[in-house]
């Protein structure tokens, strides 16, 4: 199941995109170990992906609705 801080990481990481956790973190106002987590999270399941300049990106193909969240 898809967090709520990892559906808002897909929401700011667009198809294409590049950003560091550093300006993920920043454009969700949010610690940047939570980013961090969430981000290794989203990897494990192939949504996403770091490439060799530290920058995030959605993985082809992958990008799909986020789950509900259990609160």
């Amino acid at each position: 199941m898809t967090s709520i801080l990892e559906a808002d990481v897909l929401a700011v990481l667009t198809p294409g995109g590049k950003l560091t956790t550093d300006t993920i973190a920043r454009n969700l106002n949010a610690p940047k170990w939570r980013v961090v987590r969430a981000l290794h999270s989203l990897r494990r399941n192939g949504d996403a992906f770091r490439n060799q300049q530290a920058e995030w990106q959605i993985t082809a193909g992958q990008r799909r609705p986020p789950r509900q969240a259990a609160r």
